[in-house]
């Protein structure tokens, strides 16, 4: 009898071991510095309905500090607009007058598997049509702003905000500075991003948003950086133009704001796209730079 009790124990154990290895991790992280304590999490700004509720203890976190502070608003009320002429291609260009005929074949495909039209995106800029394509992919796959992590978050303070105090929310950035910049990137360096971003969406014939679900879940770090390169491993160049506009230059910019948040002690939960907090040059590493003890949660 003890022996049976002894392996039933010992099958539990390893049960116990399974769910624990299985549990969900997230990017999540705590930055100190003097009196300030940031809970940074890193987002996927797109989810489904279905998708599992995030751990206990994110919401503890978020419950216990004094404001949530979002990488860029989100909330379309109070998201500003930006110049449209930062869209365009100069000089009337077209995207297929900068592609071989056989890449504005694939780009065609590419528009009629997500449903659009390619004449209305024809004269926008290569990194601006990567991204409405990337988006209506995911929303194809049942992905949806409303249920991204900062929506998700913020539905949860309003249902539990106390009357006399609600949470406050800012953004570190604004959509128009982060659209002036992008279009700002030579349309050289756009285009080596773009042809890899055919590339893999001719290929698997969808978007990146459900392979790159599961790893973002899993905090998988190497497997969500290969999936954001589409498996171009030379993407990573430190000097790409593309690389350093989208996130190393903005990773250094969001990290100096954070920063002077900390002047003011408390706590903070902040939400980051979780590109910003792993990689090269990353928030982490700019706070920890910085004097800032971080751990992962």
């Amino acid at each position: 009898m003890r022996r049976i009790f002894s392996r039933v124990i010992l099958v539990l154990l390893f049960l116990g071991a399974l769910d624990a290895a299985s549990e969900p991790r997230y990017f999540f992280y705590k930055a100190t510095k003097n009196d300030a304590t940031f809970y940074i999490l890193g987002s996927m700004h797109m989810g489904r309905p279905q998708d599992a509720d995030y751990p206990a203890k994110i919401y503890q976190a978020l419950d216990a500090s004094r404001m949530l502070i979002l990488e860029g608003e989100v909330r379309k009320e109070k998201i500003q607009a930006f110049n449209p002429n930062y869209m365009y291609l100069g000089d009337k260009q077209t995207i297929a007058q900068l592609l071989t005929a056989e890449e504005s074949a694939r780009l065609e495909k590419v528009a009629k598997l997500v449903g659009l039209q390619m004449k209305t995106f024809e004269r926008m800029q290569p990194w601006l049509i990567e991204f409405m394509f990337g988006y209506r992919m995911a929303f194809n796959d049942g992905f949806v702003l409303e249920y991204g992590t900062e929506h998700r978050l913020i539905r949860y303070l309003t249902q539990h905000a106390k009357k006399d105090r609600a949470k406050k929310i800012f953004a570190l950035e604004s959509s128009d500075e982060v659209v002036r910049n992008m279009s700002r990137i030579p349309v050289r360096d756009q285009l080596r991003r773009f042809r890899a971003f055919l590339s893999y969406s001719d290929e698997k014939l969808t978007g990146n948003a459900v392979e790159m679900f599961d790893y973002w879940r899993a905090g998988d770090e190497q497997k969500v950086l290969q999936i954001f390169r589409y498996y171009e491993p030379d993407s990573n160049n430190e000097t790409d133009k593309y690389l350093n506009t989208l996130l190393y230059d903005r990773n250094r910019r969001l990290a100096a704001r954070l920063d002077l948040v900390s002047r003011y002690p408390g706590k903070y939960f902040v939400v980051t796209g979780a590109l910003h907090l792993i990689g090269k040059k990353n928030i982490l590493e700019q706070l920890t730079a910085a004097g800032y003890t971080v751990e992962r949660l």
